[in-house]
């Protein structure tokens, strides 16, 4: 057995020295056949998988085009992992360079030579643990619109903003402040009628020690929350000193939804994959 040999392919793969030994003695040291055999072989194991509550989420812009999607992990560990994160930079470009709408188109794309769900699975292999794309939601905005977007965590939160015209002193600001503080509407005159009652149901079921209604609903309203520069000043003063409206926003959180819904198949997205969003 040839040493060096082991050592590139377990460089160029990723795979154990078991494997690459057991690779290369069955394509008779042929390098380029022990990728392709350990692509083929390499298996996830998907029994006894634990939760897939970790990972990275990323948000994307292209001209008119946004994607926002969450690929989930085992463990902390993979958000450190160079093939996890270089699987996520192949997801970036592929996905925003494409037409696809959710996960299912998705995972029909083609990357490296196979479906971008066979090349997950394959990258699973490579980690020992399982790995899956969980939602994907892509927004197309106006030509005189703007995107603004934020990742913290290096993606363990990405937020996207949709302004009726640019304004690059505001737009980062605001998506850092939706970013921390979870708005979950624009502002009251967005807001229909049922929604106003289900809050208001919210709030006489726990007033979560807030003295009004009004109080209790102000904090989920984007507008009415401070700014991070001058906290004197809302947000919605801010928008009206610079003229400036904001369309929408997103808010994508690494693991958000899968505490409440452990029973559920974590090869489907369980929860909607819009989020956060002020009604149209």
């Amino acid at each position: 057995m040839d040493l060096k040999l082991v050592k590139i392919l377990r460089e160029q793969t990723g795979a154990g020295m078991l494997e690459c030994k057991n690779a290369l003695e069955a394509t008779e040291n042929n390098l380029e056949e022990a990728i392709k055999y350990l692509e083929k072989n390499t298996k996830h194991q998907s029994q006894n998988q634990r939760v897939a509550s970790k990972g990275l989420t990323r948000v994307v812009t292209l001209e008119d085009d946004a994607i926002l999607f969450e690929v989930n992990a085992e463990t902390d560990f993979a958000s450190k992992n160079p093939y996890f994160l270089e699987l996520l930079d192949q997801l970036s470009q592929l996905f925003i360079s494409s037409n696809i709408k959710n996960v299912k188109e998705a995972l029909t794309l083609n990357i490296s030579g196979k479906s971008v769900e066979d090349h997950i699975k394959y990258v699973s292999g490579l980690m020992k643990e399982h790995i899956y794309l969980r939602r994907l939601h892509r927004i197309k905005k106006q030509k005189s619109q703007s995107y603004a977007h934020y990742m913290h965590g290096q993606g363990k939160l990405s937020v996207l903003v949709i302004f009726d015209q640019p304004c690059e002193k505001i737009e980062k600001e605001i998506a850092m402040v939706i970013a921390a503080s979870q708005p979950s509407y624009i502002s009251l005159d967005r807001m229909d009628k049922d929604t106003i009652n289900y809050e208001k149901f919210l709030y006489e079921k726990d007033g979560h020690g807030f003295k009004s209604f009004d109080d209790f609903l102000n904090q989920k309203l984007l507008v009415k929350l401070s700014s991070i520069y001058d906290p004197s000043q809302t947000i919605g003063q801010i928008l009206l000193k610079y003229e400036v409206k904001i369309i929408d926003f997103y808010r994508f959180e690494l693991g958000q939804g899968i505490e409440d819904k452990l029973n559920c198949r974590l090869d489907i997205p369980c929860d909607g994959s819009k989020i956060s969003v002020t009604p149209m």
